[in-house]
């Protein structure tokens, strides 16, 4: 492989299902921050003249909704796009996978942990709103695992549109993070919110620098873990 440049998956003819994985992981990634944001913005309880509350609330709920619709179509194409040759195994147990298992898994990670919010949403009335609020944290965890996912997994990390959505997610989060919820939220908590606010800061330099000499450098699908035989079918040796 030495000498032949960067190694991607484009050099093949890509399936429809592979277009689907694509699209459906892209807008579950803007479902995921739109959802995540209206929840800061519901917990500090924000509103305005032409946004009230209850509005925020409901607009939660549909896009949590709507989240496990586009997730449940993007696991299905993973799985039944021929090129990964991935399996169901691959969607439950986390890095696992022959195919970026590192990045892959963190994808599933983050899957489950949705799952397992929606479940104890739905038993919200039975297991306490202290459990249920403790179990709702985790959905901070869940962003940074999808937004790894997406961009050490998928194949567009060099694309313009790709970026684009990265970009306005993370600007999204860290706007709604650092002054939403840590502006409005814990009051008597200065020194903590300001800490976690540099934090959340540190947090985007770093991964602007890491997305700089990981995903946009080149050869990152060898360094990913994509298998070299994938990777001579999408990119094979030319003719004598």
């Amino acid at each position: 492989m030495a000498g032949a440049g960067p190694v991607t998956p484009l050099a093949v003819t890509p399936s429809p299902l592979w277009y689907a994985d694509r699209a459906t992981g892209a807008v579950t990634m803007l479902l995921l921050t739109t959802a995540l944001v209206l929840g800061m913005g519901t917990t500090v309880r924000w509103k305005s003249a032409i946004w009230p509350k209850y509005i925020s609330s409901a607009l939660h709920q549909n896009v949590s909704l709507l989240i496990f619709c586009f997730l449940g179509v993007h696991v299905a194409t993973a799985i039944l796009d021929p090129f990964a040759k991935l399996g169901l195994k691959d969607a439950l147990i986390p890095f696992s996978s022959w195919y970026r298992p590192l990045w892959l898994g963190f994808g599933v990670v983050a899957a489950e942990l949705t799952a397992a919010m929606a479940v104890t949403s739905l038993l919200r009335r039975h297991i306490g709103y202290r459990l249920w609020r403790f179990l709702h944290w985790f959905s901070y965890l869940v962003w940074p695992l999808a937004f790894l996912h997406g961009v050490g997994t998928g194949s567009d990390a060099r694309i313009a549109w790709f970026l684009w959505v990265q970009a306005i997610c993370v600007f999204a989060v860290w706007l709604g993070l650092v002054f939403w919820r840590l502006s409005f939220g814990w009051p008597k908590h200065r020194w903590p919110r300001l800490a976690a606010a540099v934090a959340c800061s540190l947090a985007v330099v770093g991964a602007g620098v890491w997305l700089l000499n990981g995903p946009l450098a080149p050869n990152w699908a060898q360094v990913a873990g994509t298998p070299i035989a994938l990777l001579k079918e999408a990119h094979p040796a030319p003719a004598p």
